[in-house]
């Protein structure tokens, strides 16, 4: 079928091609041009027990070969069965959640476990207790569980919720990093008065950010049920988000945090002395928005910054924890087919 509906650059057919070659080529699907004419560019991989087809992105490219494939004979899969036989594996796990990864470090992460890094380690680690080496399984399974934090996260971004007093900046925070007005921005106290989550990806990594109704002084009242209620959800949601960014004006004290201290409006003192542990911020010059992503992601994924940790191997279903902790508990584990099951 592949032969019939690609057109390589080159005079080397393409059912001799060996595992691994890589052609670059037109797709002659069923609406070519006058002559048959391709004109969709592909790129085709021979893989063991088939071939992968790279189009352009986008539905409307990817929907066409693969319906020029079905006129042929083909037949469509769901793609969380392609890589099992019915019971789970994680290349099918991998594949399955990749689909709902949007940001590259994560993406990245599931693609290694798709191409069996995760397989290759379980089996290294039964090996080694089917050995008798014991202490070598345990180190080689508490990296696997240190790096699992982030991996069971993938599918769950983190939540990060930027709290502080009324207009102190906060929505203005949050619209410079999602990159457009998110949140409604007035000089007027209290006017976000409900939660707003966004969807963004800082440094790699999936987050949510979540910006909160205006907190106030014990003296100072709220306006009224409304900001009150807004008031409760912001305090409901700091409670349950994985990192705080508490935001103050620039120049005022700073208490100790639970997690990161802003500064805004920094561009109306310029020179101020930052105290350590500050992050000073300017939503209208843009300054200090990058050192802010990279505390975030510094507070969210220390992982990230341990050499090698989370280039390889990587548990991202509880599963995975589950197997590893039977590979390394009192009875000795059979041969690496028990690693599939």
């Amino acid at each position: 079928m592949v032969a019939a509906l690609f057109l390589p650059r080159g005079r080397s057919p393409v059912d001799a091609w060996e595992i691994g070659r890589i052609g670059v080529g037109r797709w002659r699907g069923h609406d070519s041009g006058p002559g048959g004419l391709a004109a969709e560019d592909v790129i085709v991989v021979r893989v063991i027990g088939g071939w992968e087809v790279q189009c352009h992105g986008g539905n409307a490219a990817a929907a066409a070969v693969v319906e020029d494939l079905v006129r042929l004979g083909a037949g469509c899969v769901p793609s969380g069965a392609w890589h099992t036989d019915g019971a789970p594996t994680t290349a099918a796990e991998a594949l399955s959640l990749l689909a709902n990864v949007d940001a590259p470090r994560g993406a990245r992460i599931l693609c290694r476990q798709l191409a069996g890094a995760l397989d290759h380690e379980l089996a290294g680690i039964a090996a080694l207790v089917g050995q008798g080496e014991a202490d070598s399984a345990r180190r080689r399974a508490d990296r696997l569980r240190r790096a699992a934090r982030v991996g069971l996260r993938l599918a769950e971004p983190w939540r990060v919720v930027v709290s502080g007093r009324v207009n102190v900046g906060k929505s203005s925070l949050v619209n410079v990093l999602a990159g457009h007005a998110r949140s409604l921005v007035s000089p007027r106290p209290g006017t976000t008065r409900d939660v707003i989550e966004t969807a963004l990806v800082l440094g790699g990594w999936s987050v949510v950010l979540v910006d909160t109704a205006g907190l106030r002084d014990r003296d100072s009242e709220a306006s009224g049920a409304t900001e009150r209620a807004g008031i409760t959800r912001a305090l409901a949601a700091a409670a349950a988000a994985d990192l705080v960014v508490e935001v103050v004006e620039v120049g005022e004290p700073v208490a100790t945090p639970a997690g990161l201290v802003v500064w805004s409006k920094a561009d109306l003192r310029p020179g101020v002395v930052v105290p350590a542990g500050v992050i000073a911020t300017s939503s209208r010059s843009g300054a200090g928005i990058v050192d802010l992503v990279g505390a975030v992601v510094a507070h969210l994924v220390p992982e990230a910054g341990e050499p090698g940790l989370l280039d390889g191997a990587v548990p991202f279903l509880p599963r995975h924890l589950e197997l590893l902790d039977r590979l390394v508990g009192a009875e000795p584990a059979g041969d690496s087919a028990a690693i599939r099951q």
